[in-house]
């Protein structure tokens, strides 16, 4: 019975093997054919979704997470974010991003929850993050807002001029966060308990909507050794429905927010070769409400401290007037070359501003003399008024970073 079994399944065997082997796939024709594979437009940036956190004395750590639609012809970019805030314990969702309708266009989106600020000219999100952490020192204000943007762009190419005229509105909800005498501040290595560090007070805003339509241009100059940039805005607001009195930082009193308002923003930077490797830097920056009404708090800018003016506390002046003028004379010692980090410098520093409720103070100057190597530098100023401002020392030292990211 046995013997019966075996042969069948060895003929089996046999039928399968012989057609096996007839597949001569040394002989074969080469396959020239080729599949395109198209790269997915929704990503998670970084693998994983997370963007590039920051860290301040309001928030405490703000970390974004969120996929991005993105073409490969950078036409359009969608983020879909929610930011999370240790130190409010806030889950904040925005959707942001642009399309770009030919070379020239774009239309830019915001959409979103979160925690603005007016003072970010004053040092980069990088520098300020790290300072906030590791010293206690947060130069800007802050308050919180369901915001909507949108803006239009118009880029200009003219030879080495560039410029982007824009026109946009915005529809906001704003509220107060922190306080004149917060409890809870988020950690730092040094300042945690200062109350002109980590624990420095908040000014409150006056809370309610703020309708507006903004226009305005951007300039961009580059020729020869020559950069320079201007940013100016103009805002309308069309309506307001503000609650409660608004507070004013010079003496604590409060005025009732306008229905309406105009305020007019401008920033600029310059800089350009003087003698062989010598450089000037100017920074301005400037605030101007027009039509006789004051603009409420959460349009107001500050003053004061490492990045402004070294004599006065950090961001102690502050209103709806601001002007600030900076120039920077820098002066390489080339004899000295170090590795990494290159030849040491010398700075000349000369500095004027305020800032009020209604009118613009008489200017606070400060003049002084620097020396810094790579990133760190360290200045030493003085107010030279003999009437200085009550709130302006006659002199201080400051240490700063400065870090082009």
């Amino acid at each position: 019975m046995k013997a019966l079994l075996v042969v069948p399944i060895a003929i089996s065997i046999a039928t399968l093997a012989g057609p096996l082997r007839a597949q001569d796939t040394t002989t074969a024709a080469a396959d020239t054919g080729y599949v395109e594979y198209h790269e997915s437009p929704i990503s998670l940036p970084l693998g994983i979704g997370l963007r590039i956190p920051s860290y301040d004395r309001v928030n405490g750590l703000s970390l974004p997470w969120g996929p991005q639609l993105a073409t490969s012809d950078e036409s359009l970019e969608l983020n879909a974010l929610v930011t999370y805030r240790s130190n409010l314990g806030q889950w904040d969702p925005s959707l942001e991003g642009y399309v770009r309708p030919g070379t020239a266009n774009e239309l830019k989106l915001f959409v979103g929850r979160g925690t603005f600020t007016n003072d970010a000219w004053i040092r980069s999100d990088l520098v300020n993050s790290l300072a906030a952490l590791f010293v206690g020192s947060d130069a800007r204000n802050y308050y919180r807002s369901n915001l909507v943007t949108l803006r239009f762009t118009r880029t200009l190419a003219l030879s080495s001029v560039v410029l982007t005229p824009f026109l946009g509105g915005s529809f906001e909800d704003d509220w107060s966060t922190g306080s004149i005498a917060p409890t809870k501040y988020p950690w730092s290595f040094f300042g945690r308990k200062g109350i002109l560090r980590m624990r420095r007070l908040n000014p409150p805003v006056a809370n309610g909507h703020i309708n507006s339509i903004l226009g305005g241009t951007g300039i961009q100059i580059s020729r020869g050794g020559l950069e320079a940039k201007l940013d100016a805005t103009l805002e309308h607001a069309l309506s307001t429905s503000l609650r409660g009195c608004t507070f004013i930082p010079a003496d604590g009193s409060c005025f009732v927010s306008p229905s309406y308002f105009n305020q007019t923003t401008v920033n600029s930077r310059v800089t350009f070769p003087t003698f062989g490797s010598q450089t000037f830097a100017f920074l301005g920056h400037a605030l101007l409400a027009s039509g006789g009404k004051i603009p409420p708090p959460q349009r107001f800018g500050y003053l004061g401290g490492s990045g402004t003016l070294a004599t006065v506390d950090l961001l102690a002046l502050g209103g709806d007037r601001l002007l600030y003028v900076q120039g920077d004379y820098l002066i390489p010692i080339e004899k000295i070359q170090l590795p990494l980090v290159g030849s040491p410098f010398l700075a000349l520093r000369y500095a004027a501003g305020n800032a009020g409720v209604g009118r613009l103070p008489a200017l606070i100057q400060n003049v002084g003399v620097g020396a810094g190597i790579g990133i760190i530098r360290v200045d030493y100023s003085i107010d030279p008024a003999q009437n200085r401002s009550p709130l302006s020392r006659r002199s201080a030292v400051t240490v700063g970073v400065s870090l082009s990211l």
